[in-house]
């Protein structure tokens, strides 16, 4: 594993952690890793804690803002900005946010990470549909899926997957001619007509 996705892994894994125990300590050490040690306390006019999938949300937002916006990413990628001037930024796109995830931010600021953002999201939404035994599941068909398939379809996403719920995508592409590929976590399960005719001539 190279040092960035070492780097991705931990500060998604130490916020994820933070969150989900509701473990707020007020002590700031800079030199620590343990982001549970780094975040703020929450103020005292703040009475609402924040669970992991309000920040997860929060992430989310980020990262669109990262991907919607080509100058925005490279501005973020650039080593020769200020992280201060990066963090401005994010906070005044983003005023609403979290005292925790503002909190979070500024230790990305200390550490010149705040271009890592969205991958950490990425991480963060993995730890999260591992949580509530969630599946994200990419679903290519030629044409529309009738409704009438939709329960028989998930129950049996549910039981392909292992999962208590399924986060679908749906995309259609017509030259499969017809049948369905399935893709979740890293899995590929292709029984289109196409494949089928590929493998026909293949033989022929």
């Amino acid at each position: 594993m190279s040092f960035t996705k070492k780097s991705v892994s931990t500060y998604a894994k130490s916020l994820f952690e933070t969150v989900k125990e509701k473990s707020i300590n007020i002590n700031v050490t800079k030199d620590s890793f343990d982001i549970s040690k780094i975040i703020s306390k929450t103020t005292s006019n703040e009475t609402f804690l924040p669970n992991v999938y309000v920040i997860g949300e929060e992430l989310s937002l980020i990262r669109a803002a990262f991907i919607s916006s080509k100058n925005l990413e490279d501005f973020f990628n650039n080593p020769t900005k200020e992280e201060q001037q990066k963090l401005k930024i994010l906070l005044d796109i983003f005023p609403g946010l979290t005292s925790l995830t503002k909190s979070f931010l500024k230790v990305l600021a200390e550490r010149s990470n705040l271009n890592l953002l969205p991958e950490i999201n990425d991480e963060f939404t993995r730890l999260l549909l591992k949580f509530q035994n969630s599946t994200k599941v990419k679903l290519i068909t030629a044409s529309s899926l009738q409704e009438s398939y939709g329960l028989a379809l998930l129950n049996t996403l549910k039981e392909l997957t292992a999962s208590s719920e399924i986060i679908l995508n749906i995309s259609y592409n017509p030259k499969l001619l017809g049948g369905i590929i399935i893709e979740y976590n890293s899995v590929s399960i292709d029984a289109s007509i196409l494949k089928e005719f590929s493998l026909f001539f293949n033989e022929v």
